[in-house]
């Protein structure tokens, strides 16, 4: 079933129906991460190697964090302040397993969150702006809750980029941030035959 869980849950359009398929994919989600060559963790720990700086007690939101596998990357550089949140309660029963989170909350990103406002020192938000997910109505709520000054790290496909307005979007709070650093494309599972091409957009709020 590996193979097919991809295309299922990116060509989803109802939430409840998504919700379903999250729950049956938590326990083999890793595993197929895994095989496929997941990319964004490595990307992720280029970023913060190399483009941005944030100190070890920052506190990061990891935001569609699933069952936390991108997160483990941070837990691996010796950050331990960090807070998920996924609208999937059976990847956030993973996710919790791992201890890796001071904190797990199930809610969407799709519409203004619980948590308090400008209190993140990084946000990354990778594999979840994309078809069937989060919309670009999210990177609002994305800027809200990063502290002037803060990170977003966010990862976009190039093929809705576009076409379902997360360009518009970024463009239209353009004022909201600085521009750190644009990927170049790559494809977030390489050993995947149906994987997209997205970038790496490592933003500043102002």
């Amino acid at each position: 079933m590996g193979k097919k869980w991809l295309n299922i849950v990116y060509k989803e359009k109802n939430s409840t129906r998504l919700k379903k398929h999250y729950r049956e994919w938590a326990d083999g989600y890793d595993s197929d991460l895994k095989d496929w060559g997941y990319a964004y963790p490595s990307k992720v720990k280029q970023i913060l190697e190399k483009y941005i700086t944030v100190k070890k007690g920052s506190k990061i939101l990891d935001a569609g964090c699933g069952t936390g596998y991108v997160a483990e990357v941070l837990k691996a550089l010796r950050y331990n302040n960090i807070v998920g949140i996924d609208y999937s309660k059976d990847m956030l029963r993973v996710a919790r397993s791992k201890k890796i989170y001071k904190k797990l909350v199930c809610e969407s990103l799709s519409k203004k969150t619980s948590l308090k406002g400008n209190q993140f020192d990084l946000v990354i938000c990778t594999g979840v702006l994309t078809s069937g997910h989060v919309g670009p109505s999210s990177i609002k709520e994305l800027i809200r809750l990063t502290k002037p000054g803060g990170y977003l790290i966010l990862s976009i496909s190039e093929k809705i980029f576009s076409k379902l307005g997360f360009k518009r979007e970024l463009e239209k709070r353009s004022n909201e941030y600085n521009y750190i650093k644009l990927s170049k494309p790559f494809i977030a599972l390489p050993n995947h035959k149906d994987s997209a091409r997205s970038r790496m957009h490592t933003l500043q709020r102002v």
